[in-house]
């Protein structure tokens, strides 16, 4: 299932600002305003998840967490 959070709670900051946008509602920014991130390509994201479904876990495996930023 596709999931396009667009929410102040779920929502990806992009997700919320392009909502805003388009309904020509202000930007809004929690506070200072000055946290950043680090953006991924769409193409190394799909390299991402394919490398950790070549790799899946076996039943009884522990959790594994893939950063993609790292």
């Amino acid at each position: 299932i596709n999931r396009f959070d667009y929410d102040g709670d779920y929502g990806t900051v992009l997700n919320r600002f392009l909502i805003q946008a388009a309904i020509g509602h202000p930007l809004t920014v929690h506070g200072s305003g000055g946290q950043t991130r680090a953006f991924i390509h769409i193409q190394d994201s799909v390299r991402c998840i394919e490398l950790a479904l070549g790799d899946a876990p076996q039943a009884g495996d522990r959790v594994r967490i893939f950063n993609q930023m790292t």
